[in-house]
């Protein structure tokens, strides 16, 4: 998807993403899990897709491989958060 935005005359896509439990009200979805990958979302530039050190923990994808970021500190969590990179292998 981030890499076809540019293609459909679309702005740069960025994605974060974070796997955990999440409350699902109305309609829609609430919680840290949410919140966390809200945060990641925001620190993704054009065409980068940041993950939780869950996601890359889980089963990666075929193809794709993860450079390690570090940790940040991002606002409303305590602790700083590792993240990666998602990159095509």
């Amino acid at each position: 998807m981030v890499e076809r935005t540019p293609q459909a005359g679309l702005p740069p896509a960025h994605v974060g993403l974070h796997a955990g439990p999440v409350v699902f009200q109305d309609g829609d979805y609430f919680g840290r899990t949410v919140n966390l990958a809200a945060r990641i979302a925001a620190h993704a530039g054009a065409g980068q897709v940041l993950v939780s050190q869950s996601v890359a923990e889980s089963a990666p994808p075929q193809g794709v491989r993860y450079l390690d970021l570090g940790e940040l500190s991002l606002k409303g969590f305590a602790r700083p958060v590792p993240l990666l990179e998602a990159r095509r292998a």
